[in-house]
């Protein structure tokens, strides 16, 4: 037992030995850092992709080659995004552009509604001036997005950078994609050559079960926010609220994130209703909590809930510690992450207690 725990010992500190000399020379590691914020965004991109049209290509791939299957599904990608913008694009545009324009107004109409809060009597009868006291985060906004709207000429070397970025992309997730489509099958056996063929049948369980975690998640994911997207856009139309299609597509996408992102993608909605007027905020809280509470009881525990296994309080810790550490991208990421890892603890620690008891069966045969 001593000798078990000074060997764990040895091992942490020559880790946090590792860590403080890598810190050093960090620089030696900085093309290594640069070449994978290079390729991070596209490969998820594509990953993502990856898990949602597999399906579809292995159904057609039985009907026709592979790589035709993949093609074909390209060109009715391509079909569909031509059919989706012309059918939302112009309405999606117009109510983009006057949300833009019609930004330093809101900000303004924020900034009054603020103020009288302030001078209310009840407010100032129980001293909660200061809670509302937000105006110059409200004008630092307001100058941001004037400064945005003003400079946007001054801003083109910017603007050309993102759009080279983003074709960049266009061309280079499709090409990451058909290959991952075309040979991602294979991907686990040629995972499986970096270990012995003795531990292989051990491995294996754990890609296989890893594979239909993130599938099971990154469909589902996407089914639901579907799903609240157009519940979304429904009820926002239906109420009469101004920019229905922006709000409920920033809605669909902030839902990505579990638990917190529909209040995140509440927030614009509500205040876009609040300035309007006070009842058709409350309509849209309404519409907000109604919507979520059937996507927690119906649908997202049948459609991720019951594959994933996770503990709502564990998903809204891991959550917030990710968003503190690593920001939105932490909070996207955080439970596919945690889901394999707890299906390679898991298959580790069964592997484990079979060896353990093989090891206690012979020597009781032995004795």
């Amino acid at each position: 037992m001593y000798k078990k725990v000074l060997k764990i010992g040895s091992i942490i500190i020559m880790l946090f030995v590792i860590i403080y000399l890598g810190s050093l020379i960090s620089w030696v590691f900085r093309p290594l850092v640069v070449f994978v914020q290079t390729l991070f965004l596209p490969i998820l991109l594509a990953g993502i992709m990856y898990y949602l049209f597999r399906p579809l290509v292995t159904l057609l791939s039985k009907k026709m080659p592979r790589a035709l299957a993949i093609l074909l599904l390209y060109v009715g990608l391509i079909a569909l995004g031509i059919g989706v913008i012309s059918f939302i694009g112009p309405e999606l545009q117009k109510q983009f552009t006057n949300l833009i324009v019609s930004m330093p107004v809101i900000i303004a109409e924020l900034q009054l509604l603020i103020t009288n809060l302030q001078q209310n009597e009840l407010v100032v009868r129980f001293g909660l001036s200061e809670v509302f006291s937000i105006e110059d985060y409200i004008e630092q906004i307001g100058l941001v997005v004037g400064g945005l709207v003003g400079d946007i000429f001054t801003r083109s070397v910017g603007i050309i950078g993102t759009v080279f970025s983003a074709l960049l992309l266009l061309f280079i997730v499709p090409f990451i994609l058909f290959y991952l489509l075309k040979e991602g099958e294979r991907l686990p056996k040629y995972f499986l050559k970096f270990f012995a063929e003795d531990k292989q049948d051990e491995i294996k369980p754990i890609l296989t079960n890893m594979d239909k975690t993130l599938s099971s998640y990154i469909q589902g994911v996407l089914i639901v926010c579907s799903f609240i997207g157009v519940l979304y856009y429904i009820g926002f139309t239906s109420i009469g609220l101004e920019y229905a299609l922006v709000l409920a597509i920033f809605g669909m996408i902030t839902n990505v994130i579990p638990y917190l992102g529909p209040w995140i993608g509440a927030i614009p909605s509500v205040t876009v209703a609040l300035l309007h007027s006070p009842m058709m905020a409350l309509f849209v809280l309404i519409i907000v909590v109604v919507i979520q509470q059937i996507e927690s009881i119906f649908v997202q525990p049948q459609i991720i809930g019951k594959k994933m296994s996770l503990h709502p309080v564990t998903v809204m810790a891991l959550v917030l510690v990710a968003g503190r550490f690593i920001g939105i991208v932490g909070m996207i990421l955080v439970i596919p992450i945690y889901a394999i890892g707890k299906v390679i603890v898991t298959h580790l620690y069964r592997l484990w207690k079979v060896k353990e008891e093989g090891k206690r069966n012979d020597m009781n045969e032995s004795v």
